[in-house]
């Protein structure tokens, strides 16, 4: 597929392939997550809201992204923004603190932060806000993702509590910034200028993203649903996670990765394509799940052979490497 934002002779974006593809799927399920379903329309919809959101903050070639999220819709939607307007995504590990963030964080300069009004995400980042070079932190609402009340949601997420938005002069509420902006102009797109900053703080570029995209799509074949089972917080898991969104594929989102919520989530949805961190494969290799209809688990480099050999007993299914972008 070929694109007018494309380099002579290369592929389309990431970003303008999930737009053509939501033309065609409109209503079909795009992102399944926290028991709510997301359809095309909708996912581009509000993605294209937080473009022209992120754009009033200069976020574009010259402005980076930062994306301290956990495996949730809003991951998919900022990632699809900071694609149009040409950033490098810099996502960061929701799990890490301290000099591992601080690192990562660096890497962002002067762009803008992305994450969720979790406190135990907002401890992460609230402390070493003041060191860094960051111009601003968007914090999306985690109620805006659920299908329930707030007061529901205490046993899904183990403790991980919504907060009230920490008072700073460089933190924002990203819905507030939603509803003043309405979708930017698709003629301004800049995703052939996009990419994602990876763990070694090198840069894949578009085209790097597009050529990684296709070898992953040749990997899973024609499966419809895809088990996204790790947290966007490189440029490997990142790609994963918007890759079936290039093809019309429905993704389905985990609120924790816990070995017993992945096994869980294999059994009941039924997905033909799982793609695994490292220690999502550990725990499954060593929990075998009861059931996992499964084609096909994606791994990374990372993930040795006797692992590989292992998690593909424990679930029934081929266990591919994808070197990613």
């Amino acid at each position: 597929m070929t694109h007018p934002d494309a380099p002579a002779g290369g592929t389309a974006p990431i970003a303008a392939r999930i737009l053509e593809t939501a033309v065609a799927r409109g209503e079909q399920t795009a992102i399944s997550s926290f028991g709510r379903s997301w359809s095309y329309a909708q996912l581009t919809a509000r993605a294209g809201r937080m473009t022209g959101a992120l754009a009033r903050l200069e976020v574009g070639p010259d402005k980076r992204l930062g994306l301290l999220l956990p495996p949730v819709p809003t991951a998919a939607m900022a990632a699809m923004a900071g694609l149009r307007l040409g950033a490098t995504l810099v996502p960061c590990d929701p799990l890490a603190r301290g000099n591992g963030l601080a690192d990562r964080l660096s890497g962002i300069a002067a762009g803008v932060l992305v994450s969720l009004d979790l406190t135990r995400l907002q401890h992460r980042w609230l402390d070493l806000l003041d060191d860094s070079a960051l111009d601003a932190v968007l914090v999306d609402k985690m109620a805006e993702l659920l299908p329930f009340p707030r007061n529901l949601m205490a046993p899904l997420l183990r403790g991980g509590e919504l907060a009230t938005l920490p008072r700073h002069p460089r933190t924002g509420a990203l819905p507030r910034l939603l509803q003043a902006e309405g979708e930017r102009p698709g003629t301004l797109d800049a995703s052939a200028s996009a990419g994602v900053l990876r763990a070694d703080g090198s840069r894949a570029d578009a085209d790097q993203l597009a050529d990684a995209v296709d070898r992953l799509l040749d990997l899973a074949g024609g499966a419809g649903r895809w088990l996204i089972a790790q947290h966007p917080e490189d440029a490997w898991a990142l790609s994963a996670l918007l890759t079936p969104l290039t093809a019309g594929r429905e993704v389905v989102l985990l609120p924790r990765l816990d070995a017993r919520t992945v096994a869980a989530a294999l059994d009941q949805t039924a997905p033909r394509v799982a793609v695994l961190s490292p220690r999502v494969a550990e725990a499954l290799a060593d929990t075998p799940p009861p059931s996992a209809p499964l084609d096909l688990a994606v791994v990374p480099p990372t993930v040795d052979e006797t692992l590989r050999d292992r998690l593909a007993t424990a679930v029934g299914a081929r266990v591919a490497v994808w070197d990613g972008p």
